[in-house]
């Protein structure tokens, strides 16, 4: 079924907000797990498509399909940019020696144990976590990070602390 683009009607507010609320989650989860991009960008990529939608929304005719094709294109554009971005600072990265690599021995334990800990955590947490502690954002950027508020980032901190704390020491008592 066919339809001139200029009689088709644009979409309104509820229209847009029904589409947003049911296939936002699919798109993320799409660009996250077929294609590995970081949550956030994911959900940044998954945004784009929906504007896309919404200003080309007369031309669409079937949705589902355009909007899936669009955040797979939105997916591998974002590797094509990234992943030149990210192998030009390998090539910098490569001729330099890591003061941190000095004494590797001493924190190689405890950096095991973060890493399993954080393994049993949903991703949310482990960005969280990793922003705060290994990355030594503040919970302000944090909380600019995912659209809350200051205080509601210091309780998803405390959150994911306890929760990690718990999963950890769940595995290895068993």
């Amino acid at each position: 079924m066919t339809t001139n683009s200029l009689t088709q009607p644009r979409v309104d507010d509820r229209q847009f907000e029904a589409v947003y609320e049911q296939y936002f989650p699919l798109l993320v989860q799409i660009a996250s797990f077929k294609f590995s991009v970081p949550d956030s960008e994911a959900e940044t990529l998954a945004h784009d498509v929906l504007i896309s939608y919404l200003r080309k929304s007369r031309l669409i005719v079937e949705l589902r399909p355009w909007l899936i094709g669009a955040i797979c294109y939105a997916s591998r554009h974002y590797w094509r940019l990234n992943g030149r971005i990210l192998d030009a600072e390998a090539e910098i990265a490569a001729d330099r020696v890591d003061p941190a690599s000095i004494r590797i021995l001493d924190s190689l334990p405890d950096q095991l144990a973060a890493r399993e800990a954080l393994e049993c955590l949903a991703p949310r947490c482990r960005e969280v976590l990793r922003l705060r502690y290994f990355e030594g954002w503040t919970v302000i950027e944090i909380a600019q990070r995912f659209g809350i508020k200051p205080k509601s980032a210091q309780k998803l901190i405390s959150k994911c602390l306890r929760r990690a704390e718990r999963l950890y020491c769940g595995k290895g008592a068993r």
